[in-house]
């Protein structure tokens, strides 16, 4: 039985209810995520009734990885979404698509066709909900099914969804596209990068990234960073496009270098880390340590000071005294920044 498996006992009256619910709800989305449940027991799909989502849900990282052989994930997929079409209260809905995300993220190759293709349709369709997190938590969902969707079916997807012309479109299917395309980029980069839609899936990202919508910007921008860590992981960076080495820097008039493309990446990130922004400063720090590679050695770092000019050398250095040494030597974060999962 899946709750002996898991411990799980009634409410002994030690804890608040909405506490307990709380707790079966994270516990639902573990299970959800390593798709355990061919019956999930009642007790979870009660949980999921109270709106209250727990703040700190969203961060147990769902490290959904392929699931059992013997796993029937059917009834999961369809309790999942039989919950959050049927529900109107928030965050219920929320919840039910985030576990619907979790198993098609575990399990997605196992969903029968049928159910696949309806729950595509259904969250396709909630790309521009007026509700922020169910529309992030639908992107979430349309991102992840596309690393599962038939040639045709992602097709279609891509073509009349996620890829078609916004001009007329609400903002806020927009922002959902931009999300969906992000996660589809993260979760399925072998099919967004294909010969067939590389152009347009840069296309795409190039223009929600200097969107006029800061939601969508942000999407863009994240999108790029997936596309960029795709590119250097497949293909090294050979084949990187300039413009989007461009969008990453404040002088677009920057002349790229050969030296793994990062010379201007590295003057803008140095000139950040004087930034008045304690974030800014913060960030451009740990991305410049990502970037040179300094918890591996200074190899790169000394390759990169041989194209520098005296200047930003003279900044690099001081920075390296100052901070780069000090996060080096810490473990690498592994920060998640996807959006669509919601906190």
């Amino acid at each position: 039985m899946l709750e002996t498996r898991l411990h799980i006992r009634p409410n002994p009256g030690g804890l608040p209810t909405r506490s307990y619910r709380n707790s079966l709800r994270r516990v639902y989305l573990w299970a959800c995520a390593e798709a355990v449940p061919a019956s999930a027991p009642d007790t979870f799909l009660k949980a999921l009734q109270d709106s209250s989502r727990a703040s700190d849900s969203g961060r147990q990282r769902p490290w959904a990885s392929s699931s059992p052989s013997t796993a029937k994930v059917d009834p999961s997929v369809h309790r999942a979404a039989h919950g959050y079409s049927q529900r109107e209260d928030a965050g219920v809905r929320e919840t039910m698509l985030q576990a619907l995300r979790f198993v098609i993220q575990g399990a997605g190759s196992k969903v029968d066709p049928a159910i696949r293709k309806n729950i595509t349709t259904t969250v396709l369709g909630m790309l521009g909900h007026d509700e922020d997190n169910t529309r992030m938590a639908s992107a979430g969902c349309v991102g992840e099914l596309c690393a599962f969707l038939t040639d045709d079916e992602l097709k279609a997807v891509l073509t009349q969804h996620v890829l078609a012309d916004v001009s007329g479109v609400d903002w806020m299917v927009r922002h959902g596209r931009s999300m969906a395309l992000a996660i589809a980029v993260k979760s399925a980069p072998e099919k967004l990068c294909a010969k067939e839609y590389s152009d347009t899936v840069t296309e795409s990202i190039l223009a929600n990234a200097t969107a006029d919508r800061i939601p969508i910007a942000t999407s863009g921008i994240r999108a790029l960073g997936f596309l960029v860590r795709h590119q250097l992981r497949s293909e090294g960076g050979s084949s990187m496009s300039q413009r989007i080495i461009t969008q990453f820097v404040k002088d677009p008039s920057t002349p790229a270098m050969e030296a793994g493309l990062m010379k201007p990446l590295i003057k803008t990130l140095l000139d950040n880390t004087k930034d008045k922004n304690t974030t800014v400063r913060a960030q451009s720090e740990h991305t410049i340590v990502n970037l040179l590679r300094l918890r591996q050695g200074d190899e790169t770092m000394q390759t990169i000071t041989a194209i520098l000019d005296s200047a930003s050398n003279d900044l690099l250095s001081e920075c390296h005294r100052r901070s780069l040494k000090k996060i080096s030597s810490l473990p690498d974060s592994n920060e998640e920044i996807d959006d669509t999962i919601l906190t």
